[in-house]
């Protein structure tokens, strides 16, 4: 039984599930500023790890909805995590890396078409999935460029050929979701140009149905609080 004998802290516990989302959302956006700055400047992968290891958390509180859920996001998500510790990567935990992100993305996507109401929750939940949306195919192309290097990408400098960095995948992840596409770096291969252009669908498409149920959402508890005076 839930001891409520501190309210404060009582206060504080529901205060940080109200807003989950925000919290889930504000990890990922500073992880992807401090990966661009910090990326290859001396000890700044431990700060990169620590914020990795916040979001890994935050992730699993905010879309862990059961013990089921959460025992598979650890499950998913801890060959990833410990390989950005022990720097170990492998085919193996960058595939990890994809379930999770995939397993979390779903499982966001679902409490938000599930919602009965438009909250503050619900629209830091529809960020968070498009932010992950663009982790999870960076994760996509990281593995397929991992197992074999240049199945994906072409950078328009030869000599930077099969060198990216982690932060290039993440960017080209993001101006493809995006559809933004600048150019700089390019999918030549035929396997790499429908896995971009299944990115940029998709993209276009999360925000459409994501408007479309909003707006079902709001519309419909209109007409209830109407067909209630």
């Amino acid at each position: 039984m839930l001891n409520t004998d501190n309210p404060g802290l009582f206060r504080l516990v529901l205060g940080s599930m109200r807003y989950r989302m925000f919290n889930f959302m504000a990890s990922i956006i500073i992880l992807l500023i401090l990966s661009a700055i910090l990326e290859g400047h001396k000890y700044g992968y431990l700060v990169i790890n620590i914020a990795s290891t916040i979001v890994f958390v935050l992730g699993i509180y905010a879309a862990g909805r059961n013990k089921r859920s959460v025992i598979i996001l650890i499950i998913l998500g801890l060959p990833w995590f410990l390989s950005e510790w022990i720097f170990t990567k492998s085919p193996e935990t960058i595939f990890a890396s994809v379930l999770f992100f995939l397993f979390i993305t779903g499982t966001i996507t679902d409490h938000i078409l599930h919602s009965e109401k438009v909250s503050t929750d619900t629209l830091y939940g529809a960020v968070c999935v498009f932010l992950l949306l663009g982790l999870l195919w960076a994760s996509i192309y990281g593995f397929l460029e991992y197992v074999s290097p240049g199945i994906i990408f072409v950078n328009n400098n030869a000599e930077a050929v099969n060198l990216l960095t982690t932060n290039e995948i993440i960017y080209y992840s993001y101006t493809t979701l995006t559809t933004l596409g600048y150019g700089d770096i390019t999918a030549l291969t035929s396997e790499g140009r429908i896995i971009s252009v299944l990115e940029a669908i998709v993209g276009q498409l999360f925000i459409a149905f994501l408007v479309a149920r909003l707006v079902a959402i709001y519309t419909a508890n209109a007409l209830r609080r109407k067909s209630d005076l």
